[in-house]
């Protein structure tokens, strides 16, 4: 038998090519907003004090903030990926500390707003403004964020499957480390995965994620992908 899996998808910048809220409040917020984010990048503050500032200085209607959300896309081979997960009955969930709202916008226009999605809550007040709650925050949270990935994947992973996280950047850092059998990794979370000789594979898009799956025991193309993680060839094997 196949070793089985539950995957957890990071969504902004790795599901979605562009981060969605970046791009929210590239677009629609107040500049302070830019303030708020230099805090959280020298760690004075938790991201999820960072959001929920960021998020109430949002000035949009909900036509303006869906339009933005419209035109954000999404890996390309992520539908494949999620079809073939679906009909090996392996599960894909969606682990975000980005906005639950936008995400659901986002997969919508792919079809795949089935998917189950953990991440902070939008609340609209009706006059242009924004707030956010954060159901799947913990106290414990090692990140401080509005969404603590470990607990979820915790909860979530079902019994006897490998944990596999697909990411790239600091908010699955975490979850990297203390959840994940395995990760797939790119961008900042790449680095971090090396420098803690975690488990991992770099990708570039769920079409390498997907080739990977589908032929396990050929590992990496490549001599150099091959060495550069060694790790890789005891978890993606036949049982």
């Amino acid at each position: 038998m196949r070793t089985r899996y539950s995957f957890f998808c990071d969504f902004d910048g790795t599901v979605s090519v562009r981060d969605v809220t970046d791009v929210l409040l590239e677009t629609y917020a107040l500049p302070e907003w830019r303030d708020i984010e230099a805090l959280w990048q020298a760690g004075d503050i938790g991201s999820m004090e960072c959001m929920q500032r960021q998020v109430s200085l949002l000035r949009c209607s909900r036509r303006q903030l869906d339009a933005v959300a419209d035109a954000v896309a999404i890996d390309p081979g992520f539908p494949d990926f999620v079809a073939a997960c679906r009909e090996a009955a392996m599960p894909v969930a969606i682990v975000s500390d980005g906005i639950d709202y936008c995400i659901r916008r986002v997969l919508r226009q792919y079809g795949l707003d089935w998917l189950p999605v953990h991440a902070n809550r939008l609340t609209m007040s009706g006059d242009g403004r924004y707030a956010l709650t954060f159901p799947s925050a913990h106290a414990d949270c090692l990140s401080a964020s509005g969404t603590c990935k470990c607990a979820r994947m915790r909860t979530l992973r079902q019994p006897g499957t490998t944990a596999v996280l697909i990411g790239d950047g600091a908010s699955d850092f975490c979850a990297a480390r203390e959840e994940a059998d395995f990760v797939f990794a790119k961008g900042a979370l790449l680095d971090f995965c090396r420098e803690q000789a975690l488990p991992h594979m770099a990708y570039t898009d769920f079409y390498d994620v997907k080739r990977v799956l589908s032929n396990p025991q050929q590992g990496p193309h490549d001599a150099e992908r091959r060495a550069a993680d060694p790790t890789f060839a005891g978890y993606f094997l036949h049982g």
